[in-house]
């Protein structure tokens, strides 16, 4: 049983109607029936209006969302080992972070992907599966701290930013012998069993 990522620098279904991305995520488990896809939306704090966009986007599919209260549920682990797909929102990837590893979720979300159920998210949620991050903190800067140490190596989101692009190559020039991967928006990174498959670049309209 493969072990899948899909880590989306930035477009999806936050920003576009039937995004390109959202569909190939859909093509991966291959089944003919409805996907159960899960969204968690913790890096933005469970927000409403981003959870609302989750459900419309995947209305043909079976759309659900675990919150950070639903965290403590006993069975949250077969809730989410019986998802084909997880969606992990963006936002605050440190706060999401913590919150995880408070609660217990991140054990969760490793068990599950050992059992052959898909990782996928967007920005905060492609960082959260590498070994190391480097992202926003509280002062408008940038510092480093630990991933899910799921993926190798380090990822930046958004590097077309010039802001963030400046920071990270300076944090990146320092470190040894580190994997590193750089997309711009509306690129992502498909992975199996750890390794990258491929690299997809969607285009829009705008």
């Amino acid at each position: 049983m493969n072990r899948q990522i899909i880590a989306i620098s930035g477009g999806g279904f936050s920003t576009e109607e039937n995004a390109y991305i959202d569909q190939y995520l859909l093509k991966i488990p291959r089944k003919q029936d409805r996907l159960k896809i899960t969204f968690i939306a913790t890096a933005s704090n469970d927000a409403q209006g981003y959870i609302g966009k989750f459900y419309e986007a995947f209305k043909e599919e079976e759309p659900s969302h675990l919150t950070i209260q639903d965290f403590a549920l006993d069975h949250v682990q077969e809730m989410v080992n019986a998802s084909d797909i997880i969606y992990v929102g963006g936002g605050n990837t440190q706060y999401m972070l913590t919150v995880w590893r408070e609660t217990g979720f991140d054990n969760v979300l490793k068990q599950a992907y050992e059992q052959g159920v898909i990782l996928a998210g967007i920005s905060a949620g492609a960082l959260c599966w590498f070994e190391r991050c480097y992202s926003e903190s509280h002062d408008d800067g940038f510092e480093e701290f630990q991933g899910l140490g799921i993926l190798q190596g380090t990822f930046c989101p958004h590097y077309n930013d010039k802001k963030r692009q400046v920071a990270f190559d300076q944090w990146t020039s320092k470190q040894d012998n580190m994997f590193t991967y750089a997309l711009n928006d509306n690129e992502s990174l498909h992975f199996i069993n750890e390794q990258v498959v491929a690299k997809i670049r969607s285009y829009t309209n705008d």
